[in-house]
């Protein structure tokens, strides 16, 4: 099995030769399956990554597992190294964290995106069906046709829960809409069947859709692809794809899995780990409609204001 070792060096200052002090935090990565360049989960984790720059010296080395069974001999190449925190990033990783953390039960470990309760494990989520219901608020004010659809990758509940988000804030909108659902298959390989989300995307434009919000991961980029075939806009997920096909993808539903890293480390340098879960969402920035610069007139001014309204619920229980 090849590992795909990629040694990052977030330091406030560059040498020629870097030398690790005592006080320089070693944080060890493992993305999710799929790896860089999916312009979604693992390249929002990416993000966070760097940003570690910005809190102070640090050193991080990633990961790309390539597959699930890659996963745990990663993890125990972290641990083994006694390194500060360790992170798993996505759905995939919760039988390898279990392992490893039961091996390891002095390693800190950072679950991203899903759970694992032991000591020595925090688990960090997002409140996915919140920022979904946002996506589906965004999705029935910019539909002219009042018919759009929901690509979802592997058929799970995780995935599920963004489908019932997003489906609810469309309906919360416009009750008359019409949602229409799919998702690419049932195993781990449907976020990364980018040619199957692109027939899906042109039939489900067939039927009226013209505004299709995705959970596909990699397998969204041929959602976006064929979107200028079908005629039809993409809500992006995870980061901000709008860059993927200017003009084609208005807005995304953002899991700030930066803010989540940035916050793990600024936890373990305080010396305060605890193992336990947290779930991010609008309120504390873990979760974010992010609206792409090229499509500005999509939405009116009344349009932007009953958006600002929706956010307001969502975040405070609260409506005017």
């Amino acid at each position: 099995m090849k590992l795909r070792l990629f040694l990052v060096v977030l330091a406030v200052t560059f040498l020629a030769v870097v030398s690790v002090s005592a006080d320089t935090m070693r944080v060890g990565v493992v993305l999710s399956i799929g790896g860089l360049g999916d312009e979604s989960f693992n390249d929002a984790a990416y993000q966070g990554i760097m940003q570690l720059r910005k809190e102070g010296d640090c050193v991080v080395e990633v990961v790309e597992p390539g597959s699930i069974s890659g996963i745990e001999p990663a993890l125990r190449y972290f641990c083994e190294r006694n390194m500060d925190m360790v992170c798993a990033v996505g759905i995939f990783a919760n039988d390898a964290v279990r392992r490893v953390a039961a091996e390891f039960s002095e390693s800190r470990i950072v679950l991203i995106d899903s759970v694992v309760t032991m000591p020595n494990v925090l688990s960090i989520l997002f409140d996915e069906e919140q920022g979904s219901f946002y996506a589906g608020a965004f999705a029935a004010l910019a539909s002219k046709s009042d018919v759009v659809g929901f690509l979802g990758g592997m058929d799970s509940p995780v995935i599920a829960s963004f489908e019932r988000g997003f489906r609810n804030g469309v309906k919360f909108v416009k009750p008359q809409a019409t949602v229409l659902a799919h998702y690419i298959g049932s195993t781990p390989e449907a976020f990364d069947m980018p040619e199957k989300a692109f027939n899906l995307g042109l039939d489900m434009a067939k039927q009226g859709a013209d505004l299709i919000y995705h959970a596909s991961g990699r397998s969204g980029l041929g959602l976006i692809q064929a979107s200028r075939r079908g005629n039809y806009l993409v809500i992006g997920v995870d980061s901000d794809q709008s860059r993927t096909a200017p003009g084609k993808v208005p807005a995304s539903m953002v899991k700030r899995i930066d803010n989540a890293l940035v916050k793990a480390a600024e936890i373990m340098r305080k010396d305060a780990f605890a193992g336990g879960i947290w779930t991010m969402s609008l309120q504390d920035h873990g979760i974010e409609l992010v609206h792409s610069r090229f499509n500005r007139d999509l939405l009116t001014v009344d349009d932007l204001a009953r958006l600002k309204e929706i956010e307001e619920f969502l975040m405070y229980k609260t409506i005017r």
